[in-house]
């Protein structure tokens, strides 16, 4: 019940009362509170999609490891869709699809992808991150702007100044609502070796970190525990499957909810010992690995 609690309960009313853009109905808070606390019902407060791993940008400490891809790759729209369309077949409610990469806006099927989440019975709300350094074409933002319930998170590193401003400019033109993130530090991941951490070590650090409320992260048909997990995992450096849910592996309805409802619930994650997020050592954000213009 605790873990329940913590790891759904609590990030999902959070998630609803602060990040779930404009007004909330009644009808709204009472769909929350009946999913949270009817048996069998399944909620969720947020899923991170991955859907490329190329990227603008090439940062010394990428937490998500996008540099180390000698061969980039985009994720098929179709691909994409059909895993995103079974998690939620499976989900009475999501509260936020967010929508990531590498960067979001080199992604060539981003038209695709918004199509198929706009009106979305079962998603509340969909947002976008972004390093700020890609202003999109006129199709995507007017997509976009046709989601009942969005927003673009920039994430601003210092390096672009003048494409954020045009880009902040754009949103504003097309009422797309955004937040501006400035960040200029970042708790060190540290290298892609192991830690070789006790799992009493492994808990303690999962359970103080913000992914474990949040952050579960779709790539390649897998629902993993945070987004470091995913890259760790898809790039060879972590084998254990521990932080892996298959999404694509066939289940009963009720097979796949309570699965899915034990992967949330999990209370360690094997990417912790592949991280230094608990050491909390600060660096430099967006650091590049060559000059960025």
């Amino acid at each position: 019940m605790a873990s329940f609690y913590r790891r759904i309960f609590r990030p999902v009313w959070n998630q609803f009362l602060t990040k779930v853009p404009g007004k909330k109905s009644i009808g709204q808070f009472a769909r929350v509170a009946f999913d949270l606390m009817v048996p069998g019902r399944t909620i969720y407060p947020d899923v991170v999609v991955v859907m490329t791993t190329h990227c603008s940008l090439k940062c010394k400490n990428c937490n998500n490891l996008i540099p180390c891809y000698e061969e980039p790759y985009h994720i098929p729209a179709g691909e994409l869709i059909k895993d995103i369309d079974t998690l939620l077949s499976h989900t009475d409610t999501c509260l936020k699809i967010q929508l990531m990469g590498g960067e979001p806006f080199v992604y060539p099927y981003l038209p695709e992808v918004l199509d198929y989440l706009k009106g979305h019975p079962k998603i509340m709300s969909v947002g976008i991150t972004t390093n700020g350094t890609i202003i999109p074409k006129a199709e995507v933002l007017e997509k976009i702007a046709a989601l009942p319930c969005k927003n673009i998170a920039i994430s601003d590193y210092g390096l672009s100044q003048q494409k954020i401003k045009e880009l902040c400019r754009t949103l504003k033109k097309y009422g797309i609502s955004y937040h501006r993130s400035y960040a200029r530090t970042w708790a060190d991941p540290g290298g892609v070796e192991c830690r070789n951490k006790s799992l009493k070590q492994l808990s303690k650090e999962y359970n103080s970190c913000f992914s474990s409320r949040y952050c579960r992260t779709m790539l390649n048909g897998k629902l993993f525990l945070c987004a470091r997990s995913a890259s760790l995992f898809d790039l060879g450096y972590m084998e254990s499957s521990h932080d892996a849910f298959d999404i694509r592996l066939k289940r009963t309805d009720g097979e796949f909810r309570r699965e899915l409802r034990n992967f949330f619930l999990k209370d360690y994650a094997e990417a912790c010992n592949y991280c230094d997020h608990y050491l909390k050592k600060k660096i430099k954000a967006g650091e590049q690995k060559q000059e960025y213009s």
